[in-house]
């Protein structure tokens, strides 16, 4: 599961971001800004797409040229090279000189994808394999392939790391000033991957020393899908990330509702009538969480609801017992309440499951919890928590 994460993860997340990107606008935007974001994704979509083992294999019997995908890859992180260049000269330029800087990009990356493919076809790589380094690390033209890709790459990525830091305190708005810099930490990370590829080469084909194959496969396990996962969160950041807080809210009420969950639902097998509307599936729950702030709600009402239909059977010395063992446990405050309260509720339920006679106290326990809605809310979330380590 974990090799299928890093060999797949990262790439159906980069897909996942475009498609996002792209049926999120309305109509086919032409800042150029937003084009170069699009670029980015796309090459970055495409790289990891062709280097996956399944489209590796593919693309080499499809078009019977044994790693024609290791081209692609390179090809299309170049593309990569090229947005990011043309982000910064959008966001530093103006919009004529902005544009023809990226003209002459273009034409650069033009000729080293050209140089490239010179010597990937004077290189002897007859094998289709996607461990294209291990197997080819000492064969002619591949070291000065890698070099023509890193000589391309590393000014840009230099330049973009440079510039790209400095001026992202110019961006408007936190989202895409971090957006920026997570990209240019994604493209550190990636370049660091590429240099440590080109050393590689240089090892096995002058015979000198560096990493072992230990070190060597921690960093080739990590630094790439890193790479692409931080450029593709920085590039989207400004799409989710002025939605974070809405997103970190609705996660938050997702998970305390499910977490009131089993509570909810002894009580409401004790008595029925506390629910609005009856359970339903719990797939169906999980999946489909419609209205989620008034379900929240409702469970809360109907769980305090739920504790008075019990009231009968709500023992004050089965309370007081209870808040001895807890405090025996050395908590306190509002973690001893919640225990304390999981306790009661249990014994109540219990006593009324097993026909118990109710104990019909004049004195009813108080009735610990929040003072306002979200405190009563954490105050529940202990209490469920406690309660369901409490014996059936």
């Amino acid at each position: 599961m974990s090799a299928w994460l890093r060999l797949y993860g990262p790439t159906t997340l980069t897909w996942g971001f475009l498609a996002w990107r792209i049926f999120s606008t309305r109509r086919l935007s032409r800042d150029p800004m937003r084009i170069a974001v699009l670029l980015a994704l796309s090459g970055l979509a495409v790289s990891q797409t062709v280097n996956t083992p399944v489209a590796y294999e593919w693309i080499g019997r499809f078009t019977s040229v044994p790693n024609l995908a290791r081209l692609l890859c390179h090809a299309s992180m170049l593309l990569v090279i090229g947005a990011l260049q043309a982000f910064l000269f959008h966001m530093t330029y103006p919009p004529a000189q902005a544009r023809a800087r990226a003209v002459r990009t273009v034409g650069w990356l033009a000729g080293a994808v050209a140089a490239m493919t010179v010597f990937f076809v004077l290189a002897p790589t007859p094998v289709n394999d996607v461990r294209f380094a291990s197997r080819y690390a000492d064969t002619p033209w591949v070291l000065e392939y890698w070099l023509v890709y890193l000589a391309c790459m590393a000014p840009a990525s230099f330049r973009w790391v440079r510039l790209g830091w400095r001026y992202s305190n110019l961006a408007n708005g936190p989202a895409l000033r971090w957006g920026v810099r997570l990209a240019v930490i994604g493209t550190v990370d990636a370049l660091a991957y590429h240099v440590h590829r080109m050393l590689f080469f240089v090892q096995h084909r002058f015979d000198l020393p560096y990493l072992g194959p230990g070190p060597r496969a921690l960093v080739e396990m990590f630094l790439p899908p890193l790479a692409h996962v931080l450029i593709v969160a920085g590039f989207t950041m400004p799409v989710w990330g002025p939605r974070m807080p809405h997103m970190v809210a609705w996660l938050r009420q997702y998970r305390v509702y499910h977490g009131l969950g089993p509570l909810w639902l002894a009580l409401y097998r004790a008595a029925p009538q506390i629910a609005l509307a009856p359970p339903t599936s719990r797939l169906v729950e999980l999946l489909w969480p419609r209205d989620l702030g008034l379900r929240l709600y409702r469970r809360v009402v109907e769980i305090r609801d739920g504790r008075l239909a019990l009231l009968p059977y709500l023992d004050v010395d089965a309370a007081a017992a209870a808040y001895g063992r807890a405090a025996a446990t050395g908590v306190s405050g509002r973690k001893l309440d919640a225990l304390a309260e999981a306790a009661l509720l249990s014994a109540a339920l219990r006593a009324k499951a097993g026909g118990a006679d109710p104990v019909g106290s004049w004195a009813p326990p108080l009735v610990p919890g929040g003072g306002d809605l979200d405190s009563d809310i954490a105050f529940l979330e202990d209490v469920a928590r406690a309660f369901r380590r409490q014996p059936c």
